[in-house]
């Protein structure tokens, strides 16, 4: 039986988790990353996974890999609160359950916040034969016999009989198999940091869990801040805002990596909330986006303090006055357009290479992974039946367009009505 070859551009949260799938069910899959190790840069910090991205990396991962994922995750109460700037209750709601991506059965309420560079770290637990760094895609090519050969700028190059596209926002797969599809400036900038609750090892032993309280850490910070999963402080469209998202973990990943079976090394990491300060591109504060990335933390940290100003609860203020600078980067937020349906081939895209969105509905890395697990679904049942993969990947991207580009939608009217998102 023919063995088939994926290639995966991208060894973000959604391409590994596709890599995982597919190989667990023998497919020969190959991982393409640009970044030339794994800590070449940010990779930021809380993400937050409900369903369907719990249910798609539960079918794909690993068991094992999987239980130690939800053992070094955080579980919040599940509810996003929204606070205007002297901490009024403008909205407070259950996160939104959802159902398995594969069957559309409901499923019962799981909602976490995970450490991204341990959740990134699980992941690429198993395939360090798989994954290849320092690999910048060139371009593509389908060939004559159904293949496709993907190039890269160092020389390299690989054929597949499928090319996965899950190389971000400016994928430079997207760039050639849909040149006419539209990621467009939200118009949101945001300086993202994190306030530690733990000053001690970071998670070296157990004793590195204990909650922030034991230290005083915590008792230092308002109570509300941990009430939900995520809050936002909001100065309403056109103002500044602020986020805070608690990662208090189960088990602290310096010890629980080490003590798994078999042992998964885990960078050592404390308790943090994840905060970020945002504003419309043009708010009068803020320099241009190339300016922006040229600050440093502590530049970072006077900016931050600007777009607040004056006017919001002092408990806004005492929280941010325990942000680590080091820890401070800039982003930007972009948004997808809908694209029309396209002719399948032996190219796909998944995750924010076809359908970026704002993160006010935290929904971006739990799409990316739904997409994972989707097609590998689809391209299983292919292969199982004797089809070509292609009748997997137009079954894909169909049901892909059906549910994603809703969420972009929903994620752009919501960061309009909250944030002042274009």
């Amino acid at each position: 039986m023919h063995q088939h070859r994926v290639i995966i551009v991208g060894a973000g949260l959604g391409g590994l988790t596709l890599a995982h799938g597919l190989r667990a069910r023998g497919f020969d899959v190959a991982v393409y990353e640009r970044d030339r190790h794994p800590d070449a840069r940010p990779q930021g910090y809380r993400v937050q996974l409900d369903e369907p991205g719990l249910a798609g990396l539960e079918r794909c991962l690993p068991e094992h890999l999987f239980r130690l994922g939800l053992a070094t995750a955080a579980s919040p109460p599940a509810r996003v609160s929204v606070r205007d700037r002297r901490l009024g209750t403008l909205a407070d709601r259950p996160t939104a359950p959802g159902s398995d991506p594969a069957d559309g059965r409901a499923r019962p309420h799981r909602s976490y916040a995970f450490n991204r560079p341990t959740l990134r770290q699980i992941l690429l637990f198993g395939l360090e034969d798989v994954v290849r760094y320092g690999a910048e895609l060139l371009s593509w090519e389908r060939e004559q016999d159904g293949t496709v050969t993907a190039r890269f700028t160092d020389g390299r190059s690989a054929s597949a009989d499928l090319l996965v596209g899950a190389d971000g926002v400016g994928s430079a797969v997207r760039h050639q198999l849909l040149p006419h599809a539209q990621v467009e400036d939200a118009g949101l900038r945001l300086i993202y940091g994190r306030i530690p609750l733990d000053t001690g090892a970071g998670g070296a032993g157990e004793a590195g869990g204990a909650r922030a309280a034991e230290t005083g850490a915590e008792a230092a910070l308002p109570p509300w801040v941990f009430d939900s999963i995520f809050t936002v402080v909001t100065g309403g469209p056109g103002s500044p805002h602020i986020g805070f998202g608690p990662v208090r973990f189960a088990r602290p990943p310096g010890a629980a990596g080490p003590a798994h079976t078999p042992p998964v090394p885990l960078t050592p990491v404390g308790d943090y909330i994840a905060c970020l300060v945002g504003a419309p591109a043009d708010h009068p504060a803020m320099p241009s986006y190339e300016a922006l990335r040229g600050l440093d933390g502590p530049a970072l940290r006077e900016l931050a303090g600007r777009l607040v100003g004056d006017g919001w609860h002092p408990d806004v203020h005492r929280l941010l006055d325990h942000w680590e600078t080091d820890s401070l980067f800039p982003l930007r937020i972009s948004t997808a357009s809908p694209v029309q349906p396209w002719e399948p081939g032996p190219v796909t895209l998944l995750g924010d290479a076809i359908h970026a969105m704002s993160p006010v509905l935290a929904m971006g890395a739990n799409t990316a992974i739904r997409d994972a697990a989707e097609l590998t679904r689809t391209l299983v049942e292919a292969a199982a039946s004797g089809t070509p993969l292609v009748d997997g990947v137009r079954a894909y991207e169909l049901r892909m367009r059906e549910y994603a580009f809703p969420v972009v939608a929903a994620s752009r009217r919501t960061g309009r009505q909250r944030v002042g998102q274009k």
